[in-house]
């Protein structure tokens, strides 16, 4: 874990790790300058995954549905997908039956869902279906990771999931992806009572972290349950369960021996009466926690995603302008009612990669308001939600969240004290047409060091995710002794953040 500064130290030791400016950890002072939330830009050949095979029923792109990871072993993208076969089914009273099906593709746009000769389905024999227990089964909500840490080759990949109509969560492992093994001791958590569960590695601390609805939602045997929503009372008195969707987080030193449950996300008095927390997904950009938290409104039925940051992945703040991170799109889009992530961001060279499942049917009304007596053409056309979700792209710079800004006045950032013994200082920016930046370095005090001042800058203009500062005369900045602070002044341009480095 790393220490954010604080007034009680003098600086703050950034080694070579990336400092960005979501919060205002390292900053010092600024002036004629905004802070703006930066959204991803969904890809021109979305939806990249679809329903398209004749076996397919439910292509359910949703937290917990997908899995998206890049497998260096094999040197591909690789995909589980859930498949909600009989999510309607006639059987009322009974779950909802399931597969999981697998695809792959070389650069992460073009996919191939590829023969596995798994599992006959209606007569099919090459069907790209990982996992079918049907019917008395279904293995759904299924959380895969590729886990970084595990040395034993049989247990490279962990699943947690649901098996339905069982109760609890249970834990799978596998050498490939395709051929699972069950934990000998399942389930796993027999308590669990949702149907979210995120499942992640974090690299930096050593950590496996679960979020999940841990604690289920409410529910009632009574006739005037409608099984969807509850009352929801916004003051919470005493002796009141929370009756909305929640989040609660756990964390593990070897995936199976786990912290008691945090409540962690709860909807309050920031929220809007109908909101509740799906689910979240954690990821680190260095030494800062990042994840999204989907959001379901109730009477719209719909469901957004909100970044959210943290220093130590326990504490998280919402961004001040709570709008959503990746917005839905206009009518008639693929996804219109619903845009969330179950699977972390990917680094792919100088960008960050965000597969997110998109929907042009709402939450629930496809499945819950014929039963309910309410007639929308998603809940009495089937066709139409068994073509409603879809597996999408959307893009954004490497650690391109959150700028500092400057506009046609000229602003400047003064940073507090930090210290590093890496030889070059350099920045993350983009520069509007004439646009620029320029940098000095002083002292604890603002005494400008000679030969780091902004006169002896070279200007940048460009637009960089790595760009290195560099002065007339000196350049190293390891020459200087002791920590140092940085003051950049910019016009019409964005600063992501800044590191030290060689």
């Amino acid at each position: 874990m790393h220490v954010a500064y604080s007034r009680e130290k003098t600086y703050k030791d950034v080694g070579t790790r990336r400092q960005l400016f979501i919060d205002d950890d390292v900053i010092s002072v600024v002036k004629n300058v905004t802070r703006r939330l930066h959204s991803p830009e969904k890809h021109p050949a979305n939806p990249i995954i679809r329903r398209d095979k004749p076996w397919e029923g439910n292509t359910y792109f949703r937290n917990s549905c997908y899995n998206v990871i890049w497998d260096d072993a094999v040197g591909k993208y690789r995909c589980w997908y859930e498949d909600f076969f009989d999510y309607f089914g006639g059987h009322r009273g009974t779950f909802q039956r399931s597969r999981i099906h697998y695809a792959e593709s070389d650069d992460g746009i073009e996919w191939v869902k590829p023969a596995l000769g798994r599992h006959v389905i209606d007569g099919y024999t090459d069907t790209n279906t990982v996992i079918d227990l049907s019917p008395d089964n279904a293995n759904s909500c299924s959380s895969i990771m590729l886990d970084p840490k595990e040395t034993d080759e049989s247990k490279r990949f962990k699943m947690l999931h649901f098996l339905r109509p069982e109760t609890g969560l249970f834990m799978q492992y596998s050498p490939n992806g395709f051929d699972w093994t069950p934990y000998e001791d399942n389930p796993m958590f027999p308590e669990w009572g949702g149907d979210v569960e995120i499942l992640t590695y974090d690299s930096i601390d050593d950590k496996y972290i679960l979020f999940g609805r841990y604690g289920g939602r409410p529910s009632s045997a009574h006739p005037d349950w409608d099984g969807w929503f509850a009352p929801v009372w916004p003051h919470k008195p005493e002796g009141v369960w929370g009756t909305r969707r929640r989040v609660y987080r756990q964390e593990s030193d070897d995936c199976l021996n786990w912290t008691d449950p945090d409540l962690v996300f709860d909807p309050g008095p920031e929220d809007n009466l109908d909101d509740a927390f799906y689910g979240f997904v954690p990821w680190r950009a260095d030494e800062m926690h990042l994840g999204t938290l989907t959001v379901l409104h109730h009477v719209d039925n719909t469901v957004d995603m909100f970044l959210h940051y943290s220093r130590d992945g326990k504490d998280w703040h919402r961004f001040t302008d709570h709008r959503p991170w990746l917005a839905r799109g206009g009518e008639g889009s693929l996804d219109q009612f619903d845009i969330e992530i179950a699977t972390q961001p990917l680094v792919v060279g100088d960008e960050l990669w965000i597969f997110y499942g998109g929907a042009r049917v709402h939450h629930d009304w496809w499945i819950g308001l014929a039963n309910e007596g309410v007639d929308v053409p998603e809940s009495r056309d089937k066709s139409i939600s068994r073509d409603g979700h879809h597996l999408c792209l959307a893009t954004m710079r490497l650690d391109g969240y959150v700028s500092l800004d400057a506009t046609v006045r000229e602003g400047w950032i003064e940073t507090v004290p930090v210290f590093s013994t890496a030889d070059h200082l350099y920045i993350n920016a983009r520069c509007e047409p004439g646009g620029y930046i320029e940098t000095e370095i002083m002292d604890s005090w603002n005494n400008v060091w000679d030969g780091f001042s902004r006169n002896d800058c070279e200007t940048f203009t460009g637009d960089s995710i790595n760009h290195r500062v560099k002065w007339s005369a000196r350049d190293r900045v390891s020459e200087l002794p002791g920590s140092v602070k940085l003051k950049i002044y910019l016009r019409n341009a964005e600063i992501y953040g800044f590191h030290f480095g060689a």
